[in-house]
């Protein structure tokens, strides 16, 4: 399911944007050149494709689907340092989690 996933989302990101896993379940996709409010839009996008997702091929006689929660975080607006953003971007996706999964946050 992760690999159809990534598949997925890979589609749905520019050439330029870099996707990678970022621990067992959890991926970070950096959108250069890109505003809060695109990066919120294009999370908001994700999430309701990967929610539109039928994993029916997935396991025979199944019907599979799958939610993700994401956490956007952005420069300089929370952070000028790689690390203080991806601490943000975690902070926010523990909170969409917390909020009841299957959403978008900021921190």
């Amino acid at each position: 399911m992760l690999q159809h996933i990534t598949k997925s989302v890979l589609n749905s990101v520019r050439k330029s944007d870099i996707l990678t896993r970022y621990g067992g379940e959890e991926f970070a996709i950096i959108l250069p050149a890109t505003d809060m409010a695109s990066a919120l839009e294009k999370a908001k996008r994700i999430r309701e494709h990967v929610e539109s997702i039928n994993f029916d091929s997935v396991v025979t006689g199944k019907s599979l689907k799958m939610t993700i929660s994401i956490g956007v975080a952005n420069f300089p607006e929370h952070g000028a340092e790689c690390e203080t953003i991806v601490t943000a971007a975690d902070s926010a996706l523990y909170k969409a989690k917390r909020s009841g999964r299957n959403r978008v946050e900021i921190p």
